[in-house]
């Protein structure tokens, strides 16, 4: 999907650039619930460890959106989240661990389906982040009793599916939206040791929802 979208993108913003293709400009404000949960594996053992944590954070991104002049109401878009969210994950027999996204990018296609000054539209796509795996440790006696000890860095991906709706009542080229969204990102696994001989596997596993408005300039 994201090859796909990636061509269509692409060869969107060509045809822009020798025709009078349209597409928008615009910033985006919303909140988003970042659900996360970790379960951690010993080796030989079929048990595990297992922490969960949703947790709230507002987020601001900017966006660019063009369409396919061979195909109606279908474009293709690009939407940059520049901002890090964290979020912590605490069991009570081990130290904490937790998250940090950042660079969060989404690539998308889109279907509006016009409805008198504004429309519907349904949106899926694929976004990808950078994810810092941090690991802390109660350190007593301390001041501050967190201390990070280990941090690692990976990619978080997975597939986006959005349904919204359209104003086009602002005037001079602006429009307004209201649009919800749902990402499932693929699961991240890693294994460690403990006291130099055992085996620990951890996976992490997130989703994130997400309501947000935006204002864009059409051209």
């Amino acid at each position: 999907m994201k090859k796909i979208l990636s061509i269509l993108f692409g060869a969107s913003l060509l045809l822009a650039t020798s025709a009078q293709a349209e597409g928008m400009i615009g910033i985006k404000y919303g909140t988003g619930e970042l659900d996360a949960t970790k379960k951690a594996y010993t080796a030989g053992d079929t048990d595990y460890a297992s922490a969960s944590k949703a947790k709230d954070h507002e987020y601001g991104a900017i966006f660019a959106e063009l369409a396919i002049p061979a195909l109606e109401g279908l474009s293709v878009g690009l939407e940059v989240i520049p901002f890090t969210a964290t979020i912590m994950l605490e069991n009570p027999k081990e130290a904490m661990t937790g998250a940090e996204l950042s660079d969060h990018t989404t690539l998308y296609g889109q279907y509006m389906i016009s409805m008198g000054s504004g429309g519907v539209y349904v949106k899926a796509g694929y976004a990808s982040a950078d994810i810092g795996t941090i690991t802390q440790t109660r350190n007593s006696g301390a001041e501050t009793p967190i201390t990070t000890i280990n941090s690692q860095s990976d990619k978080l991906e997975g597939p986006m599916l959005g349904i919204g709706f359209q104003s086009n009542e602002l005037g001079d080229g602006f429009v307004a939206r209201l649009e919800a969204t749902y990402t499932d990102y693929d699961d991240i696994s890693v294994t460690t040791t403990s006291n130099g001989s055992t085996s620990v596997k951890k996976t992490a596993e997130a989703e994130l929802t997400t309501l947000s408005i935006s204002l864009a300039k059409t051209f």
